[in-house]
């Protein structure tokens, strides 16, 4: 396969500071912190732990299943600690791949901390036999995207997230959010779970998370509609439902996100 131009990231990676290799069996993610993906305690923000939770391990299935490729069913994040130093390193293993899915394993480890253990996920893959064919990529796999030209002012607008608090967040459709198949990147599912969840609430940090990825996101905008479903004297547990509005407002994908106070 041929290799990917560095004008080909996505933008996705570009904003988040993503790069991926392959280190034997392993594939290996580095995100460093910068002032647009920080969370309010000084961490990398968890919703941008799950975009890069989700590509790493994705990229980890699909490199497995080879000439195929895969798309992202369940991510399931478990976040110990949110006061990271950085830079994040995600290390991505095989648990399993068949013919109709596969499961990764990443380890989240802090470097400026001595790589200490700040978070694990679990992503779940079902493989296609995508039209387009599977990312065109040189094994061993080695990318490095350039940073945007201009840093965002925040996350939430470099990803078409409307301003506001409340229930409701929604998020524009772009081309630029689309991944190669022309539909909404999962990672930026992701990061909205994480700002509708604190929104909701009005305050604290989203950490713990499960996703489900139910349809493709492919016309928007995208609702993201959320209840508090339990509260506690550390935090809250925030359902999130998310819609795309211009496709019969079908329901594409549904988050249990802990927000900790």
């Amino acid at each position: 396969m041929s290799a990917l131009a560095p004008g080909e990231f996505g933008l996705v990676d570009r904003i988040i500071g993503l790069q991926r290799e392959e280190v034997d069996d392993v594939l290996v993610g580095r995100i460093p912190i910068r002032d647009h993906t920080r969370s309010p305690v000084g961490g990398l923000r968890t919703g941008v732990l799950l975009a890069a939770v989700d590509a790493v391990g994705g990229m980890r299935c699909g490199l497995a299943c080879l000439p195929r490729w895969i798309v992202s069913t369940n991510l399931m994040v478990t976040v110990g600690r949110t006061d990271h130093t950085g830079p994040l390193r995600f290390e991505g293993r095989l648990l399993r791949i068949g013919r109709a899915a596969g499961v990764a394993s990443v380890d989240v480890l802090d470097e400026g901390a001595g790589d200490r253990h700040v978070a694990h996920g679990l992503l779940t893959t079902a493989v296609l036999d995508p039209e387009q064919g599977p990312p065109p990529l040189v094994r061993p796999v080695a990318l490095t995207p350039a940073p945007p030209e201009r840093a965002p002012a925040d996350l939430a607008s470099a990803f078409a997230i409307a301003e506001g608090t409340g229930p409701v967040t929604t998020l524009a459709m772009r081309d630029d959010l689309r991944n190669r198949w022309g539909i909404l990147h999962g990672g930026v599912v992701a990061v909205l779970a994480d700002v509708a969840a604190e929104r909701a609430l009005g305050e604290g940090v989203a950490t713990d998370t499960v996703l489900h990825y139910l349809r493709p996101t492919r016309t928007g905008p995208l609702e993201a509609r959320t209840s508090v479903t339990g509260r506690r004297a550390d935090g809250a547990v925030i359902v999130v439902s998310m819609h795309d509005v211009g496709s019969d407002d079908r329901q594409v994908a549904l988050a249990s996100v802990r927000v900790a106070l």
